[in-house]
């Protein structure tokens, strides 16, 4: 089988975990999303905090100084450091040069700047031969080379690995050995290692096992989901505990420790099992699948600083959360969200417009059962919306938008589209034509993507249509047109293919197509030898490559690249972003292929429609004109392109980002009976980039689908492709199926 592996050529980078933030959780809600208890006030407030950023400046790290303030180190051009102090509101510079002269000439990755209560500034570097270079000054305007022993002894994986470093009230420093997973307490003078701590393995090297006190003491983490507090004599002081695959970023104020993780800040009692969330996570920036953790310090008066770096974009963001005694616990409007399954655009949407409406809480709410709605799910579903008791939005995805229509129960959004169209260039036909009946729209797509098709031409043109598939199948019976497939693909994307043909507009399935389409599908599972992915064991298997076999449906499958070995076949791809065509065009590439779309398909995404028994119409409707802001579709989310134009045509920019020069993927193929296949993928031309944007202008289709007459047509299609029923059988089953459900 095959499997993939990101690659990450910079010398040091940040991967911790997307986390969350917010507001305190609040009491019930009444009508309208009011109640008595709403009356109740006091929550931290997310606040943007002004860079002082300037030109090509990036963030190294953020501390707290002697006085509590909050500090920035920052690395411009080469070597020039500068430290930041942000003192009543302002920010104050000063430059550390020092640093540059010992740096010269030796290409050094510049990590971390930390600095001790008697004013020494240590950083820390990685070179080329990925060793550490430690550096110090004492008096802020000299500096030397630490010549620590340690960092120059070979083991199994090359020279220690140091991630983190911390500086304790004696001044001795405190460094994690990622490989070895320790942690060592260094003499400062003699630089002799005073003591080692084992530590529980690291996920990544932007996870923090050590942490210096606001006391000077040091917290490491010793085990998993405990981290022990050493004082500066070495000797144990206190524990709390954590959960491990929060991967919690941590600070102190003197009394308490602070975990900033996915379900918001939660406060921790050394010693004390209990924990208590003082800021939940619905409502910030952690939450953002577009925001990594880059820092997270305690402020002076019960407030906090989380520095947020976007990695794709190669910007940063710091955000302060100050508690307000007087803003209500609860916000007093709520706006309900629905949908089968989760969107990274409208969450992070969410996040801005709850900023910027601080009286506002949406809440989304998904079923988590994208895969497997059935016909009892869609009933209770339908009477809370008919009963007027549903979501105030409704996200399309996998529903029928026909039927909402004919029930009433979607709202007319006709005037907000052509309020955008006149704002603004939008890919009209997309927005439009997915939930349109009798020239009004009903309900737009946030975002979309784009199912390309190459290869063989002849197989390429028997593909577009039942009968010259089937006529091909008969002709070529020992040839597979889908080279080596799946199942599963085999099964979806040929009903996507050919759904307008097998179900006509009034719901009613030809079984006679059906039938032939079952037939070759069952032959078209053997010659594609499709038994393989059955019987693979997947080991190793990474979080990507699962992510793009399932996540994309049916225009993508497992077998795809296998059109290396096959060249009279096709392979299809269903593109959803720039780095999701790194894949496929490298193999074109070496193919001299070109793409083409297909049937002028798209696959629409975010389908937001406003419910019409909504008591919160005016503010549903300025939440789905936000949706569709350059704010937010400018985004670099990867779950779709933007329906703006000027937002689609800014996504080739990230071919020249430094995230795209350092970024790889690496595929093999290692099946019996077939050539190993090895790729390594960069990110796509720029010409390839704006050859897709011209294609996105051409597209008119919407491929969607209504959950449960596709789980209704796999069930079946898995039994005869299993050979446990013939294909009129099923056919049969699946029309009466479905002629059942849409009575309903």
């Amino acid at each position: 089988m095959k499997r993939f592996n990101h690659v990450k050529r910079l010398a040091a980078i940040l991967l911790s975990a997307v986390l969350t933030i917010g507001v305190l959780s609040g009491c019930g809600r009444g009508e309208a999303g009011k109640g008595k208890e709403d009356s109740v006030k006091g929550r931290y407030i997310e606040e943007d905090v002004e860079l002082p950023l300037q030109g090509e400046e990036k963030i190294l790290n953020i501390s707290k100084s002697e006085d509590g303030n909050l500090i920035l180190y920052s690395q411009a051009g080469g070597a020039q450091v500068y430290r930041y102090e942000y003192r009543d509101g302002e920010w104050v510079q000063t430059a550390l040069d020092w640093i540059a002269p010992l740096f010269e000439g030796k290409n050094i990755y510049l990590q971390e700047i930390w600095e001790s209560g008697d004013g020494i500034q240590v950083a820390l570097g990685m070179g080329e031969d990925m060793a550490a270079y430690i550096v110090r000054s004492k008096d802020g305007q000299t500096g030397e080379e630490l010549e620590l022993p340690y960092l120059r002894q070979e083991g199994e994986y090359g020279y220690p690995a140091i991630t983190n470093l911390q500086i304790d009230s004696e001044g001795n420093y405190w460094m994690n050995d990622f490989y070895q997973a320790k942690v060592i307490a260094v003499d400062p003078d003699s630089l002799e290692i005073l003591q080692e701590f084992g530590t529980a393995r690291g996920f990544s090297n932007g996870q923090r096992m050590v942490i210096g006190t606001s006391e000077g003491d040091m917290a490491v983490n010793t085990e998993e989901g405990v981290f022990t507090v050493y004082g500066s004599d070495l000797k144990e002081k206190e524990s709390f505990k954590i959960n491990q695959e929060e991967l919690p970023w941590i600070c102190d104020d003197g009394e308490n420790w602070y975990l900033l993780a996915e379900n918001g800040i939660t406060r921790v009692k050394p010693g004390n099992e209990t924990s208590e969330v003082i800021v939940d996570g619905s409502m910030g920036e952690m939450s953002s699948s577009l925001n990594y953790t880059a820092g997270f310090v305690a402020g002076q008066k019960d407030d906090f600083y989380a520095l947020y770096r976007q990695e794709k974009a190669g910007t940063f963001s710091l955000v302060h959360y100050a508690y307000d005694a007087e803003a209500l616990a609860v916000p007093e409007n709520i706006l309900r969200v629905f949908g089968l399954s989760e969107n990274t655009t409208i969450q992070d949407a969410i996040l801005s417009f709850q900023k910027s409406h601080p009286d506002v809480k949406v809440e989304y709410t998904a079923s988590g059962k994208e895969d497997g709605i059935t016909m009892d799910d869609i009933r209770t579903l339908n009477t809370e919306l008919l009963s007027g008791n549903g979501a105030d939005i409704l996200l399309l995805d996998g529903l029928s938008a026909k039927t909402y229509i004919e029930k009433g129960i979607l709202s007319d959004l006709s005037g907000i589209a052509e309020e955008l169209l006149s704002q603004g260039s939008y890919l009209e036909p997309i927005m439009k034509n997915v939930a349109q009946q009798e020239g009004k729209v009903y309900a737009m797509p946030v975002r979309f993507s784009v199912p390309i098709i190459f290869g063989d031409e002849n197989a390429k043109e028997a593909i577009l249509s039942l009968d010259k598939l089937t006529a091909y199948v008969d002709a070529h019976p020992d040839e597979s047109i889908l080279g080596i497939a799946e199942k599963s693909y085999i099964r979806d994307f040929l009903f996507q293919m050919y759904q307008d043909e097998i179900i006509g507009p009034d719901g009613r399935v030809d079984q006679e197509k059906l039938a032939a389409l079952l037939e070759t599908e069952t032959k078209l599972a053997v010659s594609s030898k499709s038994e393989v992915f059955e019987e693979a064991k997947m080991n190793e298997v990474g979080m990507d490559t699962m992510t793009r076999v399932f996540r994309q449906g049916m225009f993508s499958g497992a077998g795809s690249e296998a059109i290396l070995n096959h060249p009279n076949s096709i392979s299809t791809d269903r593109i959803i972003g720039i780095t999701n065509m790194m894949i496929p065009y490298t193999v074109m590439r070496q193919l001299n292929l070109s793409p083409d779309t297909l049937k002028e398909f798209y696959v629409p995404t975010g389908i937001v429609g406003i419910n019409k028994n909504t008591q919160q119409k005016e503010l549903a409707e300025e939440f789905v004109k936000y949706l569709f802001s350059q704010e937010i579709q400018e985004k670099q989310s990867d779950d779709g392109l933007p329906v703006l134009e000027t937002a689609l045509d800014k996504i080739k920019d990230e071919v020249n980002t430094e995230h795209a020069q350092n970024y790889t993927i690496m595929s093999s193929w290692n099946i019996d009976g077939e050539e190993p296949i090895e790729i390594e993928a960069g990110y796509p031309t720029l010409e390839e980039v704006e050859d897709l944007i011209v294609k996105c202008h051409t597209l008119s289709r919407p491929a969607v689908q209504d959950y449960v007459i596709w789980n209704i047509y796999q069930t079946e299609a898995d039994a005869c492709i299993g050979g446990s029923i013939d294909a009129k059988t099923a056919a049969k089953n699946i029309a009466q199926k479905v002629d059942t459900y849409l009575a309903e």
